[in-house]
């Protein structure tokens, strides 16, 4: 299983391309409790695009060494509850982890979590075929206008390089 981080999601639900996730990882994509939570926020201000993911990517819950090792994990004050728990669910229930948030990444690394970064996704999608190279250059500028996200070059080589 993969759990995502609400950044992922919410950069591929505001471009309407959530299915692309659903297509490359399958039922093998979830999320937690708190990233649903995270996820929803937006609702509150109008916004529709958490519906998508609600629609396209289960929630799972918690086991109870899970919890206990959310609890544990939150004495880490520098990351949100959505990633914490994230981290907590990989970590007992042996599965990837999903952001795009470096200190996130640091952490789940950390704790001996497989992390899986955008590039990586994205790349994964042309790889494999299920979108040209040149569409996921399309997606990725979406992404930026839609998430005002900021990509360097060497992150762009990373995507793109063959």
């Amino acid at each position: 299983m993969i759990v995502f981080d609400t950044d992922i999601l919410s950069m591929f639900a505001k471009i309407d391309a959530i299915d692309l996730l659903k297509q490359l990882f399958g039922k093998t994509a979830v999320i937690t409790p708190k990233i649903r939570d995270e996820i929803s926020v937006p609702l509150e201000y109008g916004y529709s695009f958490p519906l998508k993911v609600f629609s396209t990517i289960k929630t799972v819950p918690l086991s109870d060494q899970a919890l206990e090792k959310y609890i544990r994990l939150q004495g880490n004050l520098s990351l949100g509850k959505g990633e914490l728990e994230a981290i907590a669910y990989c970590k007992t229930e042996k599965c990837a982890f999903a952001t795009n948030d470096i200190k996130a990444r640091e952490i789940a690394k950390k704790e001996g979590v497989s992390v899986i970064s955008l590039q990586a996704i994205l790349r994964a999608l042309w790889k494999k075929e299920i979108r040209s190279k040149k569409e996921i250059k399309q997606i990725l500028e979406r992404i930026k206008e839609a998430d005002n996200l900021a990509v360097n070059r060497e992150v762009e080589k990373e995507i793109f390089d063959e």
